[in-house]
């Protein structure tokens, strides 16, 4: 008996390296802010008045920023079932039925800005990248149908490109080649 159990999970995370430096990161801009305000409470303040609220203002935005970096740019979940892929990748997420999927491909290994500079021919038109994870997989949907937060629309002839982070894009292409397969009949 074959089974054509399709179910394929993956957490893709940022290396450990890119969350020590942001958690370094965070944790400096945070101590800095924290030591000259213990500073200006105890005794004289290192900056005062409209320099204060600057440097306030800066530190403040940068630990925010390195935040919301480490909470919506470091993890993602790939989910296949015989329903389709499903993509959560901080506040965004996006589902592709077994319909609307055309074709699949390990991309070539390589960073973001390298990828969205020199594509040959095809343009990607959705980066689902993990910092960090150059692998992964390009995939080709129909479009205007592809089940996005922000989208409602149906309809649609047009092929769009969507590149997606994966620590082991041939596994991740196999189980969507099973899927397109499976809706074409074969």
């Amino acid at each position: 008996m074959t089974s054509h159990d399709n179910s394929y999970f993956e957490h893709v995370r940022a290396s450990g390296r890119v969350f020590s430096f942001l958690g370094l990161l965070l944790g400096a801009t945070g101590g800095v802010v924290t030591g000259v305000a213990i500073k200006g409470l105890i005794g004289d303040p290192f900056v005062s008045g409209g320099s204060a609220v600057v440097f306030y203002a800066a530190f403040s935005a940068s630990s925010l920023i390195t935040l919301f970096l480490m909470l919506n740019y470091l993890m993602m979940s790939l989910r296949v079932s015989k329903d389709g892929l499903n993509i959560t990748f901080g506040m965004k997420s996006a589902s592709v039925e077994p319909g609307q999927l055309v074709a699949v491909r390990v991309a070539e290994t390589r960073s973001r800005m390298s990828r969205a500079l020199s594509q040959a021919g095809r343009k990607i038109s959705r980066m689902w990248t993990v910092l960090g994870v150059g692998s992964g997989i390009e995939i080709d949907i129909l479009s205007g149908k592809h089940g996005d937060d922000d989208s409602g629309g149906t309809g649609g002839g047009k092929t769009e490109t969507w590149f997606i982070s994966s620590r082991d894009p041939s596994k991740l292409a196999e189980k969507l080649a099973s899927l397109i397969d499976r809706a074409d009949g074969r």
